[in-house]
């Protein structure tokens, strides 16, 4: 599904924002990665669907390399790819509906995209994924009168409208009361064990990944000090993933 292998990336040129970075996720599974804030896990994500340009590696999405891709090719490939952001990244003064409309504009003509114009199954989808997500009843509602979490599941929504293969989810909870941090996350775990798509989500909480993740990455440092299994992550593995490198005393890892 998806494998990133030695990716690199450098913002001033000298600091290693990431360092070799390698891991893959497999599909229907949730791999979270956790660290310190500043390790470089915002960096691996936008490195992925190539919302930034990275210095050196691969990123292998069903076996081909989205680094080498043109324009055209990469937003095709984006099709696949959902992205769930922390501050929703939604149009606020739009309804719900339309919203979660704008997750297949990929795949339709400049024009269409434009002028918003959605044929009848394409509004019918995104009223199931609403009702797939507990908003069904807010579908004509606009974004801005909503709640966090309303929000964030109106962002799942609209990420489910493209089909994708795998869902990037940066932070998704970071801003969520603990009520709505349950009904994302057990969205989210669904979305891997009941319709096999793959979901990689950066996350601060280590007790939510115990919870939900099959498959933990830990980085520090922007390299990879853990890469297991759920079961192995024990108090000893966490602690050597926040633990403070020696070797970056009184220097800065950028993240974006």
């Amino acid at each position: 599904m998806l494998t990133v292998k030695h990716l690199a990336k450098s913002y001033d040129g000298e600091k290693k924002s990431l360092t070799d970075v390698s891991f893959s996720v497999q599909p229907g599974e949730v791999t979270v990665i956790i660290g310190p804030s500043g390790a470089g896990k915002t960096t691996i994500l936008r490195s992925i669907n190539q919302l930034i340009r990275d210095d050196d590696g691969e990123i292998l999405f069903d076996n081909t390399d989205i680094r080498q891709l043109n324009r055209a090719q990469l937003r095709q490939a984006r099709c696949r790819i959902g992205m769930i952001f922390q501050n929703y990244n939604l149009i606020e003064p739009l309804t719900a509906i339309e919203n979660v409309l704008h997750g297949c504009l990929g795949t339709k003509s400049n024009l269409a995209g434009i002028f918003s114009i959605y044929r009848n199954r394409e509004k019918e989808e995104a009223l199931k994924l609403l009702e797939k997500v507990g908003l069904a009843e807010f579908a004509y509602q606009q974004c801005r009168n909503l709640s966090g979490g309303q929000k964030q599941r109106v962002g799942i929504a609209r990420a489910l409208m493209q089909q994708p293969k795998i869902i990037l989810c940066d932070e998704p909870i970071a801003s969520l009361d603990p009520k709505s941090t349950i009904t994302v996350m057990d969205i989210l775990r669904d979305l891997a064990t009941n319709d096999g798509i793959s979901v990689l989500i950066n996350l601060h909480q280590v007790d939510i990944a115990r919870s939900y993740a099959d498959h933990v990455i830990g980085i520090n440092n922007g390299q990879v000090v853990f890469d297991d299994r759920i079961q192995a992550l024990s108090d000893t593995a966490i602690a050597s993933i926040y633990q403070k490198d020696a070797n970056s005393e009184g220097s800065v890892v950028h993240e974006f």
